[in-house]
């Protein structure tokens, strides 16, 4: 027998919790969140067009007088995932979805994971970073891990358009927040864990519990783990499954699938893979040692679900670099290389600048910066990383929210022996690397990857990393 919100949501086609995203025939949600209280927008819900409208009833003070349907919920954010799930009829049990989570490498993994997918025939999207769809057409989302009335509505978005699989990058505020809750996982994968999101978690301790409870709490999902990490190693032996149930990925200990005979140079990455005591050849138009734990990760993905390992390789051609993730903007040969990446972390950081130093760059010159009202105790470990490895560094305004830009900058260049370079404006700090740099060196420009926006107090104000550097170029070009 259907109880009263099950009928009450009959006559509605979509769910939402932002006041201002009102489609056709929609029910508006509210309840108290930790800036704003949803309930407060309710009325410009209604304005907006919305046709419904669900509430928290607890420590409600206002009469709520509406000419449109509503019904009032105890503890209505702990129901979210399972009023999305059944609103949306149980999208997730329709398809495979891998949920992949860990610090670094998220992105790259699912997108990686999607087109060796697509190539070997299994039609697959991802949800994450980027967005959600697949490498040639996808939609842009507010979070890593969409809210968890909205990740439902995604994953049914993908349903109709006859998606079998979808790789989704699983953050940890996605997982504290119950935002994946109700989501049935086929594959969950562990990337690696470094100090970031402490702001929010607290300690390390806390943060790592979050992925480990991710990684454990799925009773029936495969596990793809990375044993090089330590959390990854203390989660791979505390599971329970089956052996073949669990894969191991490694570089430096033994494992079910390893990389061997590592060796980089240019754009070039080449390794011997050791899958399960076989042993293949694998060439990659990428650089970056990090890289290959992403490949490792994706070659058990794609042994957990039942490929051959020949196929497997084969499928490896047909990966292009992320959009935003160590990618070249060409400014020919007159001027320096300049790459755009999202490294907002020390660990990050240390990964891209390495990944470069043994190519043929005669100079490399970083710009970064660091998020305002997050873990302040980072930005030393990305001054150390940005000295130790950069040849020339630019400090300058990431998303600053709340916090006084300038007052970020100080507080990482007081951890630099020599100075750094100062410039509060985004836009001016690379155009004036790019202006310093010869055509023989290289800028990279971190901390921002694809994103189109900067943060500033409460506003998402449009900014381009890339779209300044093409611009810049392109003037210069036009002045020789």
């Amino acid at each position: 027998m259907k109880n009263e919100l099950e009928i009450f949501l009959e006559q509605f086609d979509k769910l939402t919790l932002d006041s201002t995203q009102i489609s056709k025939n929609t029910v508006f949600i509210a309840y108290p969140g930790k800036k704003f209280d949803g309930r407060d927008f309710i009325e410009q819900a209604i304005n907006n067009g919305a046709k419904g409208v669900i509430f928290e009833s607890a420590n409600f003070k206002k009469n709520l007088n509406v000419n449109v349907p509503s019904i009032s919920i105890n503890d209505l954010k702990s129901k979210l995932a399972s009023i999305g799930e059944k609103f949306y009829d149980y999208p997730s049990k329709k398809l495979s979805i891998i949920g992949i989570t860990g610090t670094n490498g998220k992105t790259t993994t699912a997108y990686w994971l999607t087109q060796c997918l697509n190539y070997l025939g299994s039609k697959t999207a991802f949800i994450g970073t980027l967005g959600y769809g697949d490498a040639k057409n996808y939609k842009k989302t507010q979070n890593t891990t969409p809210s968890a009335i909205d990740i439902q509505y995604v994953i049914k978005d993908i349903c109709k358009k006859k998606y079998k699989n979808i790789a989704m990058e699983v953050s940890s505020h996605g997982i504290k927040e119950k935002r994946i809750n109700n989501i049935d996982f086929n594959e969950r994968l562990f990337t690696n864990l470094t100090r970031d999101h402490l702001d929010y978690h607290k300690t390390m301790k806390a943060y790592s519990d979050i992925k480990r409870k991710f990684m454990l709490d799925g009773k029936n999902a495969s596990i793809i783990v990375n044993v090089d990490d330590k959390v990854g190693e203390s989660i791979f032996k505390k599971s329970t499954l089956p052996i073949e149930k669990k894969i191991s990925f490694s570089i430096h200990k033994k494992s079910n699938i390893q990389a061997t005979n590592i060796s980089q140079n240019n754009n070039n990455l080449k390794f011997d893979l050791n899958y399960y005591g076989e042993f293949f050849p694998i060439k990659l138009k990428f650089s970056g040692y990090f890289n290959i734990y992403n490949i490792l990760g994706v070659v058990g993905c794609l042994s957990s679900k039942g490929f051959e390992i020949k196929k497997i390789i084969d499928s490896l051609k047909s990966i292009k670099a992320v959009p935003g993730r160590s990618e070249y903007i060409r400014s020919g040969d007159s001027f320096p290389s300049v790459m755009i990446d999202y490294a907002h972390t020390g660990d990050a950081l240390e990964n891209i600048l390495k990944s470069v130093k043994n190519n043929a760059f005669k100079k490399i010159l970083l710009v970064f910066g660091a998020g305002g009202g997050r873990d302040k105790g980072k930005r030393k470990a990305m001054a150390k990383i940005a000295e130790k490895l950069a040849d020339q560094c630019i400090i300058t305004t990431d998303n600053p929210r709340h916090e006084n830009p300038i007052d970020i900058i100080k507080d990482i260049s007081r951890h630099f022996n020599k100075k750094p370079i100062e410039i509060v404006d985004r836009k001016e700090a690379i155009c004036k690397a790019i202006e310093m740099a010869n055509n023989d060196e290289l800028v990279i420009v971190a901390g921002k990857g694809n994103e189109e926006f900067q943060e500033i107090g409460n506003q998402k104000n449009y900014f381009s990393d890339r779209e300044v550097i093409e611009k810049f170029l392109k003037e210069r070009k036009s002045k020789n």
